[in-house]
Parts: structure tokens; C-alpha cells; sequence
């Protein structure tokens, strides 16, 4: 008896052959993907939650115990009691973190029943279930998008569509979303939704809607920007699809200007950036809203990373000097460090740049302290956590904040203004929530004169979503940023292009 077991978190994949049955507790920890355990696999805690398809041993009453319903039916398991037989993948899991941190605006009560807020992102996809009379909040779950396999960012899942047929990445996405939501609705005793608001980038949307995602690897065509009901329910209920602008300024980034308060006071200059897979970029001044967008990768999201993962228990969140000179680290939930979330890899290379173990141009300096050879190239390793920063970790750290800086440059160059001009600095997005302001700047994700006027706002996508799941007022709001908003095109853009050039390079400490 023997098998292959895929381990897949985002766009991560390992592959563990083994020999006789075997338990996914093992399984994990020879991949070191992260996966909450903080019993240690004692089987008391019942945290160690993965989906799982393929070849297991039966459920035991033990291990029912600790699940849901809901998670039994959906192929939930825990990896300290199930034992893989055959061939099986693993997806693990996890219910809370930085995407589910969102800040509402000022909003009425105008619904009355239950209703769900989905954000359905490229590499996450969050939900939130309220009672719409009092606005409480009676239900959330955060997951990794299992489209994620098919590629990291939008189009290259759109170029899996054109090439393979787009059947399969719609078929992962609503079967995930109606299980995330039967989960919530289990949160809140509930069996019924009265009202959904589901909000993503265009791409995602077209995915939902089941609608041709046409283009080749570098362009994305729309057939639809949505702004009214989806042909799909969720949980019973009609979904309302948000308006999007245009091909990649999509329905999320609308939600955010919503959550940030755009178009603003008369006379206010305020710049909205939402960190994700695809940074989105809206500059709002003289009453019109300039967006643009432009590809990060998913570095900040913790994914395409050597020991990259999610926000979550055993992620090294932050790095710092110390008042003795050494490197701490800060891990989440005080677990064992398994890898590195976004904020944590954006303080690791500020670190590295201080110390001088990378120099202007992002090169390993193969005699500073610290830099070893890990699997043939030069890596930095944090202190105490056997996670190591590579070479290449490095230089998507380099690719996605010349991404944004110059798609920043760019709208403000545009507009005629400089940073200083800027009144009020939006920045949402689950990485954007934790992040260092000062690690930022010095690493060069945007500039100095901004973050003096920053305002953390987390999930602004979500926050968006929930207050036009929650009051009838926000639409009209949002037909303002609609009506406002004008899409600018980063690709073939000459300022754009040269920014870019220039911010890969690091500033000299």
C-alpha cells in the first residue's frame, strides 16, 4: 500500500510519496507547510483542520466531534486523526487573519434578515455573515482560493481558461464559496440567506458568472462589468454583483474607494492603494478618481516564496533590530516558526539592506553574517526560526513594490502632484493591515511624505461589500465612484515603464 500525497497551499504545491498508511500529521511536517496545530497533535485541540480529497481511513466519532456538519460533508478533516491510505490531496486551512480584518464605513440599517459579504480574492477568499437588523456580526471563515494551483495571479488563470477550458476553475470556485457559506451559516444556526453581496476582480467575477474569460497570457478582454443580481444564488439568496470599471479595475477595488470614504471632502487629494495580488491604485482629486492597476505577484500575500505562507499560527510577522544589535522576530500564535507571511518578508529585507547583506541593486552579500548556501543559492536565515529569505525571494520582494511605487508615480505624475500634495493615504488589503510603515518606506514600496498621512483600513473589499450588504444608501455611494472613476492603463505606459526601471533598485542605507 503506498501513494503520492499533493500538499497545496496557494500557489505552492509539494509532493511527499510514501510507503503503508500514513497519517496527513506526518505528511505536513515533511513539507513544513504551515497548518495550525497548537496542541501539538495530541488531539485535543481540534485546530489541525485540512480539506482533503483521495484515499483516507473512515471518520472516527473522536474526530466528528471536533467538526462541523458542514466540514464532514465538505471533505474536512483533522491531520492528526486521518490517515492517508492512497493517493489524496491536502489543502490546509485556516478561519481567521489579516484578510478578515475590515473596517466598515459610516453606514445605515436599511435590510432586514441574514446576510453574507464574499470577497473573493485571487489568493484568498473571505466571508462574513451578519444579521442585517442590528448589523452584528454572526459569522466569518477565510480560505485559501483553490484556483491558486492553476496560477498565482489573474492572467495566468485566465490563459489556463483560454487554453483548457474555463469549466474547471468554475466549478473550484463556486463549490468552495457555497461550502464556505453552508460553514458560516453552521457559525450562526442559521439555514437560510435572505441577501449576498459578492464582490472580486473582474476576472473573478467572469469566473462566478460562468461567462467566456477571453484574452491570451498578457491581456484580459471583459464581456460583462456587472453592477446588478448574478445569475447564481448563495445560500438561498439572490447575489448582487458590485460594478466594476473596466477589465482590472474590478468590483473589490470599487468596494475599497466605498470603505475608504472616496471620493472624499470637497477639495481633499486622497490616494487609495489595496495590496494584493494585483495592487490597486485610485487617486482622488478635483472630483475625479484616476485608477490604476499593476501586478505585485503574490509575495506580500506570502505566496511564491521559498518558506512563503499565509498569515496565520507559525508565520514570522515581523523582524527587528534589537536594543542589544541582534535580529528579533516575532512569530504568530508563539508557535514554532514554519515560514514567512507578507509583513514579516518586507521587515526581513529592510533588515537585510541595513545590515548590509544586500546591496543597492537586491545581490546577497555572500560573506555578510548569516548568508549561507540553502539548496545551492545564497539565502539569508532569521535567527532562531530555520526559515531562510533566498536569493530569489528577494528579487520578487523587488518586482512587486517597483510594481506599486511606479504605478504610484505614475498617477501622481499624471495628475501633476507631488506626494506632499496628498491629503489622506488609504491603504487596504490584508497585507497593507500589518505591515511596517517605516519597513515600507525604506525598502521603497511608496514614499516618505505618505506614510506621514497614512490610514490602515484592512480588508477594504470586504468592508465595502458588507456595508452595501447592510445599507441600501452605500449603492448610491458607489454609483458616485462609479460615475467618477476613469480606468488609466499601466501597460505601454512610458512614465510607467521607466518608474519601474528605476525603482528596482533599492535606496542605499
Amino acid at each position: 500500500m503506498s501513494g503520492v500525497a499533493s500538499v497545496i497551499l496557494g500557489s505552492n504545491e509539494w509532493r511527499v510519496p510514501f510507503d503503508g498508511e500514513t497519517s496527513l500529521w506526518d505528511l505536513l511536517a515533511q513539507t513544513g507547510a504551515p497548518f495550525p496545530a497548537p496542541c501539538g497533535g495530541n488531539r485535543i485541540c481540534g485546530k489541525c483542520r485540512v480539506f482533503c480529497t483521495g484515499s483516507l481511513t473512515p471518520m472516527g466519532a473522536e474526530e466528528e466531534a471536533f467538526l462541523l456538519q458542514g466540514e464532514r460533508s465538505a471533505g474536512v478533516r483533522l491531520a492528526c486523526f486521518a490517515r492517508a491510505v492512497g493517493n489524496v490531496c491536502i489543502y490546509p486551512l485556516w478561519t481567521g487573519g489579516e484578510n478578515l480584518s475590515a473596517v466598515l464605513p459610516p453606514h445605515g440599517l436599511t435590510e432586514q434578515g441574514w446576510g453574507a459579504a464574499v470577497d473573493v480574492g485571487t489568493t484568498t477568499i473571505a466571508i462574513r455573515l451578519y444579521h442585517l437588523e442590528n448589523g452584528s456580526l454572526r459569522g466569518e471563515i477565510l480560505q485559501p482560493n483553490r484556483q491558486a494551483r492553476f496560477g498565482a495571479d489573474v492572467l495566468s488563470r485566465v490563459d489556463f481558461a483560454r487554453q483548457n477550458g474555463p469549466e474547471l476553475l468554475e466549478d473550484i470556485l463556486h463549490a468552495q464559496v457555497e461550502n464556505m457559506a453552508a460553514l458560516c451559516m453552521e457559525q450562526a444556526g442559521i439555514r437560510k440567506l435572505d441577501r449576498v453581496v459578492l464582490t472580486g476582480n473582474t476576472a473573478m467575477l467572469h469566473f462566478w458568472e460562468r461567462l467566456p474569460t477571453e484574452g491570451d497570457g498578457e491581456n484580459f478582454v471583459p464581456q460583462a462589468l456587472f453592477g446588478g443580481e448574478s445569475r447564481y444564488s448563495l445560500g438561498g439568496a439572490p447575489v448582487y454583483l458590485p460594478p466594476c470599471l473596466g477589465a482590472y479595475i474590478g468590483a473589490d477595488a470599487l468596494c475599497a474607494a466605498l470603505a475608504a470614504g472616496l471620493p472624499g471632502l470637497p477639495g481633499e487629494t486622497a490616494l487609495l492603494v489595496d495590496l494584493g495580488t494585483n495592487g490597486e491604485i485610485i487617486l482622488s482629486c478635483s472630483g475625479q478618481m484616476i485608477c490604476a492597476s499593476t501586478g505585485m505577484g503574490p509575495a506580500f500575500e506570502g505566496a511564491g516564496l521559498a518558506f512563503g505562507m499565509p498569515a496565520g499560527p507559525g508565520a514570522v510577522s515581523a523582524v527587528w533590530q534589537t536594543a542589544e544589535g541582534d535580529t528579533g522576530i516575532q512569530v504568530m500564535a508563539n508557535c514554532v516558526p514554519a515560514g514567512v507571511c507578507g509583513s514579516g518578508i518586507l521587515d526581513a529585507v529592510r533588515m537585510m539592506l541595513e545590515r548590509g547583506v544586500l546591496d543597492e541593486s537586491g545581490l546577497l552579500c555572500g560573506n555578510e553574517a548569516g548568508v549561507v548556501l540553502q539548496e545551492g543559492e545564497l539565502a539569508w536565515e532569521l535567527p532562531g526560526a530555520s526559515v531562510w529569505v533566498t536569493q530569489e525571494d528577494v528579487r520578487q520582494v523587488q518586482l512587486a513594490k517597483s510594481a506599486l511605487r511606479a504605478g504610484i508615480d505614475t498617477l501622481l505624475q499624471t495628475a501633476g502632484l507631488p506626494p506632499e500634495a496628498v491629503d489622506r493615504f488609504c491603504i487596504a488589503g490584508g497585507f497593507g493591515h500589518s505591515m511596517n510603515l517605516t519597513s515600507a518606506v525604506k525598502v521603497g514600496l511608496f514614499p516618505q511624505a505618505l506614510a506621514k498621512r497614512a490610514a490602515v483600513m484592512g480588508n477594504g473589499a470586504l468592508a465595502g461589500a458588507a456595508a452595501l450588504l447592510l445599507d441600501r444608501e452605500a449603492w448610491k455611494a458607489l454609483e458616485v465612484i462609479r460615475a467618477r472613476g476613469k480606468e488609466m492603463p499601466l501597460s505601454g505606459n512610458q512614465v510607467f515603464a521607466r518608474r519601474y526601471a528605476e525603482n528596482l533598485l533599492f535606496a542605499a542605507f
